[in-house]
């Protein structure tokens, strides 16, 4: 099973937000949420599901002269 998309489904998430509807299709699934608060609460956990596979690691190399 391929790793979850998650720009994909926070995009289908925000066009829902923008258009005023509560019913999301992304992927093959259709998900109907119950007010927008709840799809603001599912783009926020697909944010932090996406900054979580994230490295915030930071190389530096130095020369001595």
């Amino acid at each position: 099973m391929p790793a979850p998309d998650y720009a994909v489904e926070i995009a289908a998430l925000e066009a829902a937000m923008a258009s005023g509807e509560l019913t999301v299709e992304s992927d093959g699934d259709r998900v109907t949420y119950r007010s927008t608060s709840e799809i603001l609460k599912a783009i926020a956990a697909f944010e932090r599901r996406r900054d979580a596979g994230r490295s915030s690691v930071t190389l530096a190399v130095f020369e001595g002269g």
